[in-house]
């Protein structure tokens, strides 16, 4: 009977013990995962700004072409 009792207590101590370990690591891979994303972002944010900086000069461009032409 106390054999039972110790295998019973090392598998729920065990148990406890890898749960425990796995709620970490996952834990660590959703902060790893919400960095990422904030990253990415900031990135596609920056990418934007440029995107609409380059239609801008592309759109000034043109106008100066069509007036150039123009006279």
């Amino acid at each position: 009977m106390l054999i039972v009792l110790a295998l019973l207590a090392g598998f729920i101590i065990g148990g406890g013990g890898v749960g425990f370990w796995l709620s970490r690591r996952w834990q660590q891979q959703v902060k790893d995962a919400e960095t990422s994303l904030t990253e990415l972002l900031s990135q596609h944010q920056q990418e934007q700004e440029a995107a609409k900086t380059l239609r801008q000069q592309a759109a000034d461009l043109s106008y100066q072409l069509n007036e150039a032409n123009k006279t």
